[in-house]
């Protein structure tokens, strides 16, 4: 089998990234409309670097890193400011032009409060540590910048926080903006590339069934005590390409006094050791008498041959129903072609 090379001679090493712009809450509750009084206000502090290896070799000249926000929110009485620490990627498009996709955990100020009259009237989100998740378009700053527009980048942001419904209430809170960004250190170190750093020609990714289980908590009203969810199912992996496949299922839910049956398909991100499922499905023997279709987002992380660790978020429409975190086996133990170097 052939080699690829992963890394140049000299690569960068990894460089910060300072960011200011400014946005609004984007009032996708008509309860949510009342409640904005100003603009969003957001900065942000970024660590990146280039991918190498399997995971370059999957991607388009990937970006990785962490970063930290502060946003003020827009609505001072009822979220106030919101802290958020992703894990982000960055992909290319075209040029200086990529795509931004980060998950993590934020932090708000002003959650729900059953106690007092302020803190009942704060109905956007019920709890102060929630799920972050980021998504935008921007053009990246140059870290050798020839032009003078090359010193600076533009992002479009889209910055969400929510608990996934494991406590109520959970409205959630988007908040888009446009930011300027520029790097710290203009003239990052480098550092020569080892006589270890090529990969085998990537094999297909692994494909056919597993199966998996998982177990969840969600609360259905703000005054309401918590209910536990268990779901299991099966799936099978379809696609030979190593940054895209397909995926077709079944899938049994129960709760107290309910289950709930489905099939359902979708598709499937890899990222070398990650996959993560964007699921549509349709209800079979209906878990609430209102749904009959659901949608799923599933993050599989690759634990040790064919074990995999599952975080899934279920949801009808637009609105999360609970999340869950479980394990799934793949029969003789395939692993993914990263496990393989």
């Amino acid at each position: 089998m052939g080699t690829l090379n992963a890394q140049s001679a000299s690569l960068e090493s990894g460089h910060w990234t300072a960011s200011a712009g400014g946005g609004f809450l984007v009032p996708h509750r008509s309860v949510i409309r009342g409640l904005i009084d100003g603009h969003a206000q957001r900065v942000e502090l970024s660590w990146s670097n280039k991918g190498y290896g399997y995971w370059a070799a999957t991607r388009t000249q990937p970006h990785w890193g962490v970063s930290l926000s502060i946003t003020d929110a827009g609505s001072s009485e009822h979220i106030g400011t919101q802290i958020a620490a992703v894990s982000h990627v960055d992909l290319a498009l075209h040029g200086r032009l990529h795509f931004r996709l980060g998950g993590g955990l934020g932090w708000t100020q002003k959650p729900w409060d059953a106690r007092t009259r302020q803190g009942r009237e704060r109905v956007v989100l019920g709890s102060a540590i929630n799920g972050a998740a980021q998504i935008g378009l921007g053009f990246l700053s140059s870290l050798n910048p020839v032009l003078w527009h090359e010193h600076v980048g533009l992002h479009l942001r889209l910055d969400h926080q929510s608990n996934a419904s494991f406590t109520q209430p959970n409205l959630g809170t988007n908040v888009v903006s446009l930011s300027v960004s520029t790097h710290l250190r203009k003239k990052p170190s480098l550092f020569r590339a080892s006589d270890g750093d090529y990969v085998d020609i990537l094999p297909a990714p692994i494909h056919g069934g597993y199966v998996f289980l998982g177990v969840g908590q969600r609360q259905p009203s703000p005054l309401s005590a918590r209910e536990d969810v268990l779901e299991c199912g099966y799936e099978y992996r379809l696609g030979q390409q190593s940054r895209i496949g397909y995926i077709t299922g079944a899938l049994l839910m129960l709760r107290p006094g309910h289950w709930g049956s489905s099939l359902h398909a979708g598709f499937q991100l890899r990222f070398s050791r990650v996959y993560i499922d964007l699921i549509h499905g349709r209800y079979v023997q209906r878990w609430q008498s209102e749904e009959n279709q659901y949608n799923r987002v599933v993050l599989n992380v690759h634990l040790h041959q064919g074990l995999w660790s599952r975080l899934v978020l279920h949801t009808h429409g637009f609105r999360a129903h609970h999340p869950s975190i479980g394990i799934a086996w793949v029969p003789r133990n395939r692993a993914p072609f990263a496990a393989l170097k």
